[in-house]
């Protein structure tokens, strides 16, 4: 068992808390507390020289944690992640000096763990039963783990909405989730709740967690030769590790590991803002953001709990914050995967979009050496990545299938943008127009049949009033090259009728032509696009192919009422032959029929083989 070597204080008033008063906000002020070290203490205990022929990882510093007891520390071996040098990245923005530190390398990854880390032995120390926590994601599943590795139960807050990744990742650790219909501060609000009535420890972006957390800093200064970098970009969400990275910064310097200390640059969604805001308007408080809102759910925080420590971090050092939209958030992500080869989640591309905003104004120099921090893998977050990368296109066992995404450069089409929702045309165009206006988007050439197609569907747009924007005619581009050639085409469905109410079920009448035999059948469903399928499965049933629906999934890209669908649907038939098909329309049913018309005609030309 070690002396102490630290206090806990208010951040804001200063008042002194024993751990067993609060671990989380002041009993007199409600502000945050922080770790207060006799520092005199600790270096009696460090050794440089130790420090740097020891392995590089978080479990390292222990002199610099707030723990009492070693015997209780709860460890998977987090930290030393890689810092590496983003020549590529580098060169096309015009920086020496880049580099890129990984947390996505830690055990559940994510940044998370040095915290964690931390936590959880803390939690041993005071000898708790269990553990409870509110959490967008990365917490969740990295404080369930080490939970789990300490055996003791551990409650899991999330808001509705989570992404899968973390959810499954969480629940195999054995965390017990429960949904909040509400935001982040609503289950973190209730999870305070939680600990108080029931005596659990409550984890979270509190005084404990930063102290692990500031490892990121000694590890960057190790990593770059003893020396700080001159900028430090990071993703703000609830401010806890921007402050802990600057906090670890001061305490080397401190110790004169290093001679200087870098800026500290924030970055946060447009949707979720409140500390970028009270910087650019110099304030040392934020406004809380009611309901936050982005696509980079682990910031997606409105009220920060150590959002005054991370405006003081950006002033004190001299850095700067910025905010950015989804749009830029995802660009970022994908440019980070095209150029270095790291695939993150949205919220660590942040560091990205803001050193690309950053350079084009001036705040960042070409020689200035700049580590971006990149807090958590793409993989915990994989669905949203997909709304800016191609879907792998599916083909038959043909070279000449295999030559057509080739000779049209399926890869480079749509490695470009489909998040741009301006309509292209005020008017259904002509053909010609539509083809130059391909040519000029997405460098494609299509051949007349190709662009016979894609007239159509853009035709559907129209009927249905909506004017096509560059997202929706890529993904009708997308859905041109994923589709089978179909040579002799035996359903064509002319036309569809449906009756729906709140009470019954939908019920709809179509008109096909079916072996070039005019058929107008009726059938019902759980839901219109089941009803008008059904329908149309009875009007072909007696002299049709036998086949059955075995997948189909919805996706809609873009945000509003008005937007586009993407359907795909996987058919069978009982030679177990597959055809996957796609259809994208504003309206859900008319790209369901879409996607069902082509992948049944593709079905006949390929059991015919």
């Amino acid at each position: 068992m070690n002396d102490p070597n630290y206090r806990v204080e208010c951040f804001a008033c200063r008042k002194g808390h024993s751990e067993e008063e609060s671990i989380t906000a002041c009993v007199k002020c409600n502000s945050p507390l922080e770790v207060i070290y006799d520092y005199d203490k600790i270096a009696e205990r460090v050794n440089k020289q130790l420090l740097k022929t020891a392995p590089l990882k978080a479990i390292k510093y222990l002199d610099f944690y707030p723990l009492r007891d070693y015997r209780k520390v709860i460890s998977m071996d987090e930290g030393g992640t890689p810092l590496y040098k983003a020549k590529r990245l580098g060169k096309k923005l015009g920086l020496k000096n880049l580099f890129i530190k990984n947390e996505g390398a830690n055990p559940t990854g994510a940044f998370k763990d040095r915290g964690s880390m931390v936590e959880i032995t803390k939690a041993k120390e005071l000898g708790k039963k269990a553990i409870c926590v509110a959490s967008t994601g990365n917490m969740a599943a990295s404080v369930s783990a080490y939970a789990n590795k300490a055996g003791i139960p551990c409650y899991i807050l999330v808001p509705e909405g989570v992404a899968i990744g973390k959810m499954s990742q969480t629940t195999s650790y054995g965390g017990r989730i429960i949904q909040v219909r509400g935001t982040y501060d609503d289950a973190a609000t209730l999870t305070q709740k939680m600990a108080k009535e029931h005596n659990f420890y409550l984890a979270g972006d509190y005084a404990f967690r930063l102290e692990g957390q500031k490892s990121i800093g000694f590890e960057i200064a190790e990593q770059l030769d003893w020396n700080a970098p001159d900028k430090v970009i990071m993703p703000m969400g609830c401010g806890t590790n921007i402050s802990a990275v600057w906090k670890g910064f001061k305490e080397f310097k401190g110790f004169d590991f290093i001679d200087s200390l870098p800026e500290m640059v924030g970055a946060q969604a447009r949707g979720a803002n409140p500390i970028v805001e009270a910087v650019k308007k110099h304030k040392k408080k934020f406004a809380v953001l009611d309901k936050p809102e982005t696509v980079a759910s682990a910031v997606s925080v409105g009220n920060p709990l150590d959002g005054l420590k991370a405006i003081k971090t950006i002033t004190e050092s001299g850095g700067f914050a910025d905010d950015f939209t989804d749009v830029e958030i995802l660009e970022a992500e994908k440019l980070l995967a095209k150029e270095e080869a790291l695939f993150v989640e949205p919220a660590a591309a942040l560091p990205l979009a803001a050193l690309i905003k950053a350079k084009e104004s001036n705040k960042i120099k070409g020689d200035e050496t700049v580590v971006m921090v990149m807090t958590g893998s793409g993989l915990k977050d994989p669905l949203t990545a997909m709304k800016v990368m191609p879907r792998p296109p599916s083909v038959e066992p043909d070279l000449g299938e295999i030559n057509k995404f080739l000779d049209y450069g399926y890869y480079n089409v749509f490695a470009m943008s489909n998040l741009q929702q301006k309509p292209l045309f005020s008017k259904l165009p002509r053909i010609e127009e539509l083809s130059e206006k391909v040519k000029k988007e997405f460098g494609l050439e299509l051949n007349p049949s190709d662009a016979k197609f894609a007239l159509l569907e853009v035709r559907g747009f129209f009927e249905k009033g909506k004017k096509p924007t560059k997202s929706d005619l890529q993904y009708i581009l997308e859905g041109l090259l994923r589709r089978p050639k179909i040579s002799d085409r035996k359903l064509i469905v002319k036309n569809y009728w449906i009756e729906s109410n709140k009470h019954d079920k939908p019920r709809a009448k179509v008109e096909i032509e079916f072996f070039k035999k005019k058929i107008v059948e009726e059938g019902d469903g759980v839901g219109p696009v089941d009803a008008v399928i059904n329908a149309i499965q009875k009007a072909v049933k007696k002299n049709g192919l036998s086949f059955k629906l075995i997948d189909y999934t919805v996706e809609i890209n873009t945000k509003g009422t008005d937007a586009a669908v993407d359907v795909k649907m996987t058919l069978q038939d009982a030679k177990k032959n597959k055809i996957e098909s796609v259809g994208t329309s504003p309206d859900i049913i008319a790209a369901s029929v879409d996607a069902f018309e082509y992948g049944y005609n593709a079905l006949c030309q390929k059991s015919k083989k």
